[in-house]
């Protein structure tokens, strides 16, 4: 799919937790960032050979293992860098952070190559390239990624859900606010590229998400 700015985006469902991992890839310079590598290899290296694509950066909506495990693979591919939000750094060297520990795994890659600020923007494409918005909740460092007319919410935003918020560090308040204060600002037209599950469009979660509609109170 090409959403805008030169920009193709392929999802691939990775792992035994159905994560998805992104393939953003400008098709001209046969470069690509790949967001949140959930298993090492797969489809999603076969895709990258078949395309010719080399990986230019690795970026990282959160830190919990099921949208890391493929780091260290991916990124011995052309040494490609690793970003992440500041707040979630630690998940990378530390299994119990990333929460791999608590189903019998010990998931670690090496630390974050650059840090993820809200607001910055990341050149790619030929449009404005990925703009990055800070949305806690889920994880302190949670972020999500906006280009034009789409967005990758990581696990902020899903087709009819939101993230959980029953982890050490989330808060459903922070969470809310987020979704509220910032992807709810977008346009109804920009579509939903979510860490789980199908994509959908701002404009229908909206109106349709029960978190969003729900009244408190």
């Amino acid at each position: 799919m090409k959403p805008g700015g030169g920009i193709e985006i392929r999802r691939f469902v990775c792992g035994p937790l159905e994560t998805n991992t992104y393939v953003l890839a400008d098709p001209d310079r046969k470069v690509c960032i790949l967001v949140d590598p959930a298993e090492p290899g797969g489809a999603v290296e076969r895709f990258l050979d078949q395309e010719s694509l080399a990986v230019e950066r690795i970026l990282l909506t959160h830190g919990h293992f099921d949208h890391i495990a493929g780091v260290p693979g991916f990124r011995a591919r052309g040494n490609a860098p690793v970003w992440i939000h500041a707040a979630d750094a630690d998940m990378l060297i530390r299994p119990e952070a990333n929460m791999s520990i608590f189903i019998g795994l010990d998931i670690r890659t090496e630390p974050a190559d650059g840090f993820l600020e809200d607001g910055s923007v990341i050149p790619f494409g030929s449009g404005g390239g990925l703009r990055v918005m800070h949305t806690p909740g889920h994880t302190p460092g949670g972020v999500c990624f906006a280009g034009d007319g789409f967005v990758l919410a990581g696990d902020t935003l899903f087709r009819g859900s939101v993230g959980r918020t029953d982890f050490p560090g989330s808060s459903e308040r922070g969470l809310m606010q987020s979704i509220r204060n910032g992807l709810m600002t977008l346009e109804d037209n920009v579509r939903v590229y979510p860490g789980h599950g199908e994509t959908t469009e701002i404009g229908f979660e909206r109106r349709h998400n029960p978190f969003l509609t729900r009244r408190s109170g």
